[in-house]
């Protein structure tokens, strides 16, 4: 009890998570519950559902009392749900976890420490997981030094459910782009980056990304194909400076060690389910 009441008092960031969700109920209650079971003490989460017909609405209510808020309407996509969820955000650091995506235990708290470490930062990335449909871990991803970011090229070696941000380099960019649908969070960094914000690195799993047949990721890749030439052409970014600055980013990660420690750490964890790793 002691124990709760110190960190309780203990001046941690407050950190805003916003879940958007459509007909996702087969994954839906496993992402609530990785970021209720943080047990962090200064949590504002928020469920964006964009009008699902399936079981997501019952899942929803079954913890509503846990949460800060939530909504089921439609809406534009993903990224207008995340928008929706944003706009009456309070904490200073903000992220979305997708209704199939998960958080490690202990995920907020090592954000919190980097941040509060050096708060200056607008960017606090950990490392990122990648899971198969059932949540095994099949890859670990440690992110590397700082030269290997080139957001002049598109070079972001960092994992969206891993990466938070302060609300105000959010609002200082103007937000999440409404009219994106794949690529809706690395234009965000471009963006945060380009407008001078700092990325710190936290210590530690924190997110990890499900790869499944419904997944975005996985059906919709043409949203893909059609997102990063446009943006790339609109900024003046061609394929061989991209190219050229992946080469280096993997350069990099060999120099630094962070290929090596996602090497080790893959082989590791490989095969077993977030919720199960300290």
């Amino acid at each position: 009890m002691k124990e709760d009441v110190l960190e309780r008092d203990f001046p941690w960031p407050k950190i805003t998570v916003v879940t958007p969700s459509y007909n996702q109920g087969q994954y839906l209650e496993s992402t609530i519950l990785s970021v209720l079971d943080q047990s962090y003490p200064h949590l504002e989460y928020i469920v964006v559902d964009g009008g699902s017909t399936d079981d997501s609405i019952e899942i929803i209510r079954r913890y509503e009392r846990h949460l800060t808020g939530w909504i089921s309407e439609e809406d534009g996509g993903q990224a207008h749900a995340i928008e929706k969820g944003f706009a009456g955000a309070t904490g200073e650091l903000l992220n979305w976890i997708n209704s199939d995506d998960l958080l490690f235990p202990g995920a907020l708290r090592r954000i919190a420490r980097a941040w509060m470490a050096e708060p200056r930062a607008d960017l606090v990335a950990g490392v990122h997981a990648s899971c198969d449909a059932d949540g095994r871990i099949t890859r670990i991803s440690v992110p590397p030094c700082r030269a290997a970011f080139s957001p002049r090229c598109w070079i972001f070696p960092i994992g969206q459910p891993s990466t938070f941000f302060t609300r105000r380099g959010y609002l200082r960019v103007g937000g999440i782009r409404r009219d994106l649908h794949a690529i809706m969070d690395r234009e965000l960094y471009y963006r945060m980056m380009r407008s001078g914000a700092r990325l710190v690195a936290a210590k530690g799993l924190v997110g990890a990304f499900r790869y499944h047949d419904r997944g975005k990721t996985a059906c919709r890749r043409d949203l893909w194909r059609r997102e990063i030439p446009e943006f790339m052409g609109s900024n003046g970014i061609s394929s061989r400076r991209h190219a050229a600055a992946r080469c280096w980013m993997r350069l990099v990660r060999c120099i630094d060690g962070s290929y090596w420690r996602s090497w080790a750490m893959t082989r590791r964890l490989r095969g077993m389910m977030p919720q199960a790793v300290e």
